[in-house]
């Protein structure tokens, strides 16, 4: 008696432990992971781009299927990458300012995973980022490439009030700005 429920004790420890095994949250490697910015100016024809430092992120994972998970973004790392000398200071500075993204008062953006469904390598992601506190739901779609997750998605500056003033100069601005992300898990 004491042998079956010994056997039947071990066993639904073995099973209670391959069940908990599937759930996992994975940690992003913030050194091998990017954020790249591309924003787009109407009336010139030209763009910016640069770079935003990941804070810290995780994501979790059931098996192969992502079930949440956060990124947190340092907006104070923000960076231009097709100037130079005083005219990318300047950039960079007016970027960080309450004219965009207000670093001061934001020093965080978030994405927040709700959900995401997998097809193949490729998942269809729905999250929350916020920029500048303000939440606006977006849906991209993200590859799985080993330990890399990456996704190129579009963002309306203006739901997140990132533009300065109402001048002409804001409205030859493109409403949307594009971010690439490269995510590696630990």
């Amino acid at each position: 008696m004491k042998t079956k429920l010994m056997t039947a004790v071990l066993a639904i420890l073995v099973l209670a432990s391959f069940s908990f095994k599937a759930f996992e949250t994975k940690s992003v490697d913030t050194e091998k992971s990017s954020v790249k910015w591309t924003g787009y100016h109407l009336a010139k024809s030209y763009e910016h781009m640069g770079s935003i430092g990941i804070k810290l992120g995780s994501i979790e994972m059931d098996g192969d299927m992502i079930t949440g998970g956060s990124i947190v973004i340092d907006m104070n790392s923000i960076t231009n990458s097709d100037l130079e000398g005083e005219k990318k200071t300047k950039l960079e500075g007016h970027l960080k300012s309450d004219d965009f993204f207000n670093v001061e008062e934001f020093p965080e953006a978030k994405l927040m995973i709700k959900s995401a469904t997998k097809s193949g390598d490729t998942y269809a992601v729905t999250a929350d980022i916020v920029i500048r506190g303000i939440s606006q739901e977006i849906m991209f779609d993200a590859k799985k490439n080993g330990n890399m997750f990456e996704a190129t998605f579009s963002v309306d500056r203006t739901v997140h009030e990132v533009s300065y003033g109402w001048t002409l100069e804001n409205a030859m601005l493109s409403n949307e700005f594009q971010l690439e992300v490269s995510l590696a898990l630990n």
